[in-house]
């Protein structure tokens, strides 16, 4: 009987023996860099359940697959295409075990010197707009440096820029998120946050992230212009005004500013204080149509309404009718100028042109009201 037992328990271990000597045969492969061979012993000693739970077969699938990716030699690279992230599962499961044979400072060197092979295969596959792959392999990255202590913010900031270019708008969120809770890359990620959470349609969201942003850094102009657009979208007027105050104080050379801020005293009928802003853009930029534009148009509009009141005036109260009609008259010339440099920067403008032919019969400017008829029917002709 013992005979037996002692029969059945060397063909036992011959078994496990043959099954480990694989892993041995693919090491040997790898040193005279038979890289095919070594690959299929190593994917033998993986696919049979003895050999498959033992840390140095997934360490030298590691190795064996590292070689792959490093290789210079197309041929070995197309043995597998994702060799890189093979070799980082390997090194990654030999870690779990613990064994007093293995060398784990090794095997840790080992995972560690493959981060760039994962980086590498990430820019190649964003050059190439593969941006699921792209992004996977720069999270292989990220996860081989996190294991050994290392946090890359650059790493970290190149996949949300994956992410972005890819439209892979979660991925963005999340590592947009972990860049603004190590403060990488300044304001940026909030900026492009409230982006995305206002693609979404989460406006609530966006000004949640703009506002906690500008806490932050308070003076950040991109992070005022967003919060400002958000506000001039939305109506709430003044907190646009807040915003462009603090970004004219930042920046007072930025006509745009200015325009914008012009803009909403028209709207809110503070005249005085829109002509300035309109006058400020334009001075600071001569070839601004919109501030020009916006001018005349403002004493267009206030022209028009005099001359309403004049011609509901009752007759009997020709006085009157008189004294708004010449204000009204006055009000218009004072735009006559500023729709005139409109029409210069911007001669195929329809409305600039029809509001000229008006303003010009009104003041009892006839040739040239005749003459900029003849432009509006030229331009309408397509001459």
């Amino acid at each position: 009987m013992k005979k037996l037992v002692i029969a059945g328990f060397m063909f036992l271990a011959t078994g496990v023996f043959a099954q480990k000597s694989k892993v041995t045969s693919a090491g040997n492969y790898l040193k005279y860099e038979n890289y095919a061979e070594a690959k299929e012993a190593i994917d033998a000693a993986m696919a049979n359940p003895v050999s498959a739970d033992w840390w140095k077969t997934h360490y030298y699938r590691g190795k064996v697959y590292a070689a792959i990716a490093r290789s210079a030699d197309p041929a070995v690279k197309g043995l597998d295409a994702d060799a890189v992230a093979k070799a980082a599962e390997g090194f990654e499961k030999a870690l779990t075990y613990d064994d007093k044979k293995m060398d784990k400072d090794e095997i840790k060197k080992s995972y560690r010197s493959i981060v760039n092979l994962a980086f590498t295969d990430g820019v190649n596959a964003y050059n190439a707009k593969e941006f699921e792959r792209s992004i996977k392999s720069f999270k292989m990255a990220e996860k081989i440096n996190l294991a050994n202590g290392i946090v890359d913010t650059g790493l970290t900031y190149n996949i949300v820029l994956v992410a972005l270019d890819g439209k892979k708008a979660d991925v963005a969120l999340e590592y947009l998120n972990k860049c603004i809770e190590g403060s990488i890359k300044g304001s940026s990620p909030y900026a492009s946050k409230a982006t995305l959470q206002g693609e979404a349609g989460d406006e609530e969201g966006a000004l949640a992230t703009l506002q906690a942003g500008r806490e932050k850094y308070p003076n950040d102009q991109a992070l005022l212009t967003q919060e400002l657009n958000y506000y001039l979208k939305n109506g709430k007027m003044d907190e646009a005004l807040a915003n462009l105050n603090t970004a004219i104080e930042n920046e007072p050379t930025n006509y745009m500013f200015y325009f914008a801020r012009g803009t909403i005293y028209d709207n809110k009928k503070e005249l005085d204080s829109a002509v300035a802003n309109y006058v400020k853009s334009g001075d600071l930029k001569p070839d601004h149509f919109d501030s020009f534009y916006n001018l005349g148009a403002l004493y267009y509009n206030q022209g028009a309404d005099l001359l309403t009141e004049a011609n509901l005036t009752p007759p009997s109260e020709s006085a009157k009718y008189e004294k708004l009609k010449s204000e009204a008259l006055i009000v218009l010339e004072k735009g006559l100028p500023y729709l005139e440099k409109a029409h210069g920067l911007n001669p195929t403008d329809a409305s600039t042109m029809n509001s000229l032919k008006t303003l010009y019969t009104l003041v009892g400017e006839n040739e040239k009201a005749i003459a900029m008829g003849a432009k509006i029917e030229a331009a309408a002709a397509g001459q």
